[in-house]
């Protein structure tokens, strides 16, 4: 069955999209998927052609005072709108947007055109207590996992496709139906809806959710009636639409979220990453491919003045790129014949345009000559994309998003999706700049870097550092407020309330290291201290004998920085007087296992000895 076939027969069996017996006909429902592209260009249609007075979205209400900054300049997407808990920041939910998803396409519209914009699903304070009382981490995925199954699947096998994500895909995503798809939509969503919530088909957790949400959505939707005379559009999933159509009254609505728990909420904008929109990474509502969505997004934005032709050739060149820049040799004349191949299988297959698997089947015949390989080594950059999105300067940030950025301007360090290694002369000052900033990073759980040579600023003065950022990294940030407002302030401080609780005595020698390499002078001195205290009241002579190594090596091979050499000798003699002191009682009746690890730290504190002079 064709898309065209699918649309009409669902068209010619509903009611219109935007009217209904028990809605205000002002109120229009425009059901989207999340990060399509087809859903995003057939939104744009729909709202030039009904040209709104106000904008609903689908997301939490404490967005609506960061929603205006979304048309700055300097709004680079991807980006995602990040709540979280107050007082206990790891509890936190992303909204996510590509340039791609109807969302963010619906609030450029209306900002670009003067039109208030209102966010109008549960708020996040609510999402995020139910998250921290059922453990729930996926609260804010629209179309997460159903133990059942997606409901989809089952429209997919009336249309004859594989499953629902191919449907949809086919139906919307691909074809740009144009704004007469939302009535199709609705009819099919609706009669599906119907059968999942008689039978639980999604759990009765996903269930319970869908009714609070769904309440919270109907009352954003009365008010904003009240507040606006004119049309009102309201963008959201497509599995929420025939809730808003049922007839319900605002005492129902207040009453099925009344005593709802509510959380302090904190929210801001943050980069996002085109991995992070992948379904691979975990992401509920994510998709297949962002990279190819983001290719298919420029072709419905140009219309007809993009041919089949030309995207083909698109896709294909940026192909052949890539695998240049592999060192592979790909001919233009290659590139041209992939181009061709892939239109042919197109138009073999019933297809108006190449689709995903069209150009595939054309890289690998005619770029790849029928080998996998080549293909796998671009693969991820190609299908995920490799984009990292940027908050405007204008926009309000966690102090320690804004310390982080002003930062990586000045040690001219990209935040960037793909695993990057940088090899850093700690001789030079922007060598060391950058070493300081991702030791730092690494004191407050933020990490961005990992360190991969073990003997970093052991005599070379050089480190190799593995970069590789994740939106994940914002909640870390989050998180390290309660230490400080700045990098270097809040390093330090979580390095002296580590030390002061710990007890243990490599690790305390390790703080020690790692405030050093960070350059914190104060949080060094403090963990010395704190090392000295455990050490007198340690018995524990195998621990002892293993910190010293530790010490000796940063007086030995210094750390490109300012270390305090007396301090520290004093504190490697005293731990060896403690040491030679215990060392024979220490070595008296106890067990083979015991004996093999003595012996291994008693080999590690001679050499260290040795390179002390002593």
């Amino acid at each position: 069955m064709s898309c065209a076939s699918v649309t009409a027969g669902a068209t010619s069996m509903g009611r219109s999209a935007t009217l209904s017996d028990s809605m205000d006909p002002r109120a229009h429902l425009f059901g989207i998927r999340h990060h399509g592209p087809g859903s995003a260009a057939s939104l744009v249609a729909a709202l030039d052609a009904l040209d709104p007075a106000m904008v609903l979205i689908e997301g939490a209400p404490e967005a609506d005072e960061l929603a205006h900054y979304a048309a700055l300049p300097g709004m680079k997407s991807p980006l995602a709108l990040l709540h979280y808990q107050a007082d206990e920041p790891a509890n936190s939910l992303f909204a996510p947007f590509a340039e791609y998803s109807p969302e963010w396409q619906a609030m450029l519209w209306a900002l670009n055109r003067g039109r208030p914009v209102r966010f109008i699903d549960w708020p996040a304070a609510c999402a995020l207590a139910a998250a921290k009382d059922t453990a729930e981490q996926d609260l804010a995925e629209d179309e997460g996992g159903s133990p059942h199954g997606d409901p989809l699947d089952m429209l997919a096998d009336v249309a004859g496709y594989a499953d629902g994500e191919a449907w949809w895909n086919a139906l919307v995503e691909s074809s740009r139906p144009g704004p007469e798809v939302f009535a199709a939509i609705e009819t099919a969503i609706t009669e599906l809806r119907t059968i999942s919530d008689a039978n639980q088909l999604l759990g009765i957790g996903r269930y319970q959710r869908d009714l609070y949400r769904e309440a919270f959505m109907r009352l954003a939707l009365r008010q904003a009636l009240k507040d606006e005379a004119g049309a009102i559009a309201v963008v959201l999933g497509a599995w929420h639409v025939p809730a808003l159509r049922q007839k319900s009254t605002q005492a129902d609505d207040r009453a099925i979220v009344r005593d709802l728990p509510r959380v302090k909420v904190e929210s801001a904008w943050v980069p996002w990453s085109d991995s992070r929109l992948a379904m691979a990474s975990g992401y509920g509502a994510g998709v297949a491919a962002p990279g190819w969505y983001r290719h298919l997004w420029q072709l419905h934005r140009e219309g007809d003045d993009l041919g089949a032709q030309t995207f083909a050739a698109g896709w294909q060149s940026r192909v052949s790129g890539l695998l240049r820049e592999e060192g592979l040799a790909v001919a233009s004349a290659s590139t041209i014949e992939a181009s061709r191949l892939a239109l042919a299988l197109a138009a073999i297959r019933g297809e108006p345009t190449p689709g995903l698997a069209e150009m595939h089947d054309a890289t690998l015949a005619a770029l790849c000559h029928g080998d996998e390989a080549p293909l796998r080594l671009v693969e991820r950059r190609l299908l995920l994309g490799e984009r990292v999105g940027a908050v405007d300067e204008a926009v309000p940030q966690m102090p320690l998003a804004a310390d982080l950025e002003r930062w990586q301007k000045r040690c001219r360090l990209k935040a960037e999706d793909l695993e990057r290694e940088i090899a850093l002369d700690l001789r030079t000052e922007a060598g060391l700049l950058k070493s300081t900033l991702l030791h730092r990073l690494v004191l407050i759980g933020v990490g961005w870097g990992r360190l991969l040579d073990a003997e970093a600023g052991r005599g070379t003065f050089r480190e190799t550092w593995l970069l590789a950022w994740s939106p994940i990294l914002s909640v870390r940030l989050a998180e390290a407020l309660v230490y400080g407002v700045t990098i270097e302030q809040a390093a330090g401080n979580k390095a002296a309330a580590q030390a002061a609780a710990s007890t243990d005595i490599a690790g305390l020698a390790g703080l020690v290291k790692a405030c050093l390499l960070a350059d914190l002078p104060q949080a060094a001195e403090t963990c010395i201290a704190c090392l000295q205290a455990a050490a007198v009241s340690s018995s524990d002579i195998a621990r002892l004998m293993t910190t010293v190594p530790t010490l000796v090596s940063i007086l030995r091979y210094g750390t490109a920085r300012p270390i305090p050499e007396e301090q520290l000798s004093a504190l490697v003699s005293a731990l060896a007087a403690e040491i030679n002191a215990g060392a024979l009682s220490a070595s008296l009746d106890i067990e083979p296992a015991e004996a093999d690890a003595l012996r291994k730290a008693m080999t590690g504190y001679d050499q260290a000895r040795g390179l002390f002079g002593d």
